[in-house]
């Protein structure tokens, strides 16, 4: 179907860590969308009392998989922005190499013979 086919271009240039983080932590610590004002929320006593009481937000770290031979965090069903904003957590996704090109395996020309990957 469409949506597992890559929505970036193929290329040996694809080591990138993405990171989404909350509109509103975004825009606490004057990074986020320009109002006029970066401390666009300050008098919004529930947002402050939140972040004061819990004293940062949970990081959730997303691997995919592949088996190594495959995958990429780019694809459109992987989008996690609705996660970090809904729930209110700061979300991290690595592009790395697969394949030949980030798990070459050479098992069959080794002397150990291992039929496992190292």
């Amino acid at each position: 179907e469409e949506m597992w086919n890559p929505n970036t271009n193929v290329s040996e240039d694809c080591l990138y860590l993405n990171i989404w983080v909350p509109t509103k932590t975004r825009l606490r610590h004057g990074r986020g969308l320009n109002f006029g004002n970066n401390d666009y929320f300050q008098d919004d006593e529930d947002f402050q009392r939140q972040h004061q009481s819990r004293g940062g937000l949970a990081m959730l770290v997303w691997i995919y998989g592949g088996g190594f031979m495959s995958g990429t965090s780019t694809l459109d069903v992987y989008n996690v922005e609705i996660l970090a904003a809904v729930g209110n957590v700061i979300v991290a996704s690595m592009q790395y190499r697969v394949g030949a090109f980030g798990f070459f395996y050479l098992s069959s020309y080794l002397n150990s013979r291992e039929e496992e990957a190292p």
